[in-house]
């Protein structure tokens, strides 16, 4: 009995030991093809239970595993045209992670779509939408990472008349000097995102956030914001107007307010709250604009696929996503169209699971009386997963755009207000304006967990935003240390604000 007892014991001190050896392990690596040792960006890297990440654009990983999984838990490694690979979560220490290619034997239940033609597998892709993603309301973990800069090429103001004094030239050439040129940031939240693919039905919860930006910098926007709004404060008249001239154009400027005092009545601790929920709304602004992009009510939304007759589809290579069996297509423009890339299939359920397209020519080229907009970059990625329900949901996106803007043209802005007596025009500036920017934007985001909710279980959360993004002017890899993340590219790692 006693030996039987001991035995018990040793095995219970083997699970216990087994929890307590993953409660706090990460495990990071890269993945590379193993014959030809490129790395191979958007891998699967996943566990038993489910949970899992992708390799980022470097092929880097990094997976932090919890208690709710068991010591003989699998670590599986996999991605199109590869076979998968898994290792016991307790023993693994690969830095480097070699997929094999996989060998292809067309299976039985995918034969009746083999002869398929390129262009018939589009159009099964298009229909029934609705049986094959989830459009649901769902409740979605997520982390979301913004990277971008901000370059000034130029940045010059010639002041031709102005009625208040402190608007002169000197003041303008002060100002200028005291933009940065350039700029860059990264931000970064883990949290919850409750709704469907429309606008009305986001939710917000985060986490926890970052933000990489040189807060001098933006002290120096808000400072200049400060002076402006004293000397407007002490020239304009209340319930003044502004008027816009450039050229024959004249515009109305409506919403800009001035002598708002109600910053100033607010207690730090409704400051506190106002920053947060302001934190927040922006968060979840830019993710709404980016997710119900994809659908429309039943349909796929995304360009290359509303517009298909406008791209000559090939039917390039036919592979497996783990046991799904998968076409492969690549697409160029027939005629006037944008994009060149590759779109993967579910052969079995004609399923999109990835597309990723980058342009060929200029998205938008727009110049005309002084002023210039060019859109010259767009790359963009999207994959879909099977979650519970059965269904595909989105889970990674990673859409990424360069633009330049300038203008180089004269300006007039004329203070109107109906309500003084005499002259309607109170204030006037004319100036040259001429400046030209470039700017990059980066978007990247993982659903880790989809689950489907009932409208009372949406209707019931009610958002608190509760988290500021902690501000950092150096990359710290301990940062996210207990979460997992997309792992940060090399641009991110060497992000440093210098004194």
């Amino acid at each position: 009995m006693k030996k039987k007892l001991n035995f018990i014991l040793f095995c219970l001190s083997l699970i216990i030991g087994g929890y307590q050896t993953l409660k706090s392990q990460e495990i990071s690596a890269i993945v590379k093809d193993s014959l030809t040792k490129e790395i191979i960006p958007y891998a699967s890297v996943y566990v038993s239970s489910g949970k899992g990440i992708l390799s980022n654009e470097e092929g880097r990983f990094r997976l932090v595993l919890d208690t709710k999984m068991k010591s003989q838990d699998s670590l599986y490694i996999s991605c199109m045209g590869y076979k998968t690979q898994a290792y016991p979560v307790t023993t693994f220490k690969d830095s480097i992670v070699l997929l094999p290619s996989k060998a292809i034997a067309l299976g039985s239940i995918i034969l009746s779509n083999t002869n398929l033609s390129a262009d018939e597998i589009i159009r099964s892709v298009k229909k029934n939408i609705a049986e094959k993603y989830e459009l649901g309301l769902t409740h979605k973990k997520i982390f979301f990472r913004e990277s971008g800069t901000q370059e000034f090429k130029t940045l010059n103001v010639k002041i031709k008349k102005s009625s208040i004094a402190e608007f002169d030239q000197a003041f303008w050439d002060s100002t200028l000097q005291k933009v940065p040129r350039k700029t860059d940031w990264h931000f970064e939240i883990l949290g919850d995102l409750y709704g469907d693919f429309t606008k009305e039905t986001q939710k917000l919860e985060i986490e926890k956030a970052l933000e990489l930006e040189d807060k001098k910098t933006t002290a120096i926007f808000e400072n200049i914001e400060k002076v402006f709004d004293t000397i407007l404060k002490q020239n304009v008249k209340r319930d003044s107007y502004f008027k816009l001239r450039t050229g024959i154009i004249s515009t109305k400027l409506d919403g800009l307010e001035i002598n708002d005092t109600e910053k100033d009545t607010l207690t730090p601790e409704q400051k506190l709250a106002k920053e947060k929920e302001s934190f927040s709304k922006w968060r979840k602004r830019i993710l709404t604009n980016i997710i119900t992009q994809l659908f429309d009510e039943e349909t796929l939304a995304l360009t290359v696929l509303e517009k298909s007759n406008r791209y000559d589809f090939e039917k390039v290579d036919f592979t497996y996503l783990n046991d799904i069996p998968v076409f492969v297509l690549e697409f160029k423009p027939s005629g006037n169209a944008d994009y060149v890339g590759k779109i993967y299939v579910d052969a079995d359920e004609m399923a999109l699971l990835r597309i990723e397209y980058k342009n060929i020519q200029d998205i938008r080229d727009f110049s005309l009386l002084g002023m210039s907009y060019k859109h010259y970059f767009k790359e963009t990625a999207i994959q879909f997963k099977k979650i519970p329900t059965g269904k595909y949901g989105l889970q990674f996106f990673e859409l990424s755009d360069q633009y330049q803007t300038g203008v180089d043209r004269a300006f007039t802005i004329v203070e109107k207000n109906k309500i003084v007596k005499g002259r309607n025009k109170q204030n006037e500036l004319k100036m040259d304006l001429n400046f030209q920017t470039i700017q990059t934007q980066k978007y990247q985001g993982i659903i880790f967990e989809t689950e489907s909710i009932s409208q009372e279980a949406f209707d019931t959360f009610k958002e608190n935003p509760s988290v500021l993004p902690v501000n950092l002017i150096q990359f710290d890899p301990n940062f996210w240390e207990g979460y997992t993340i997309i792992e940060p590219n090399q641009t991110i790692k060497d992000f440093k604000v210098e004194k």
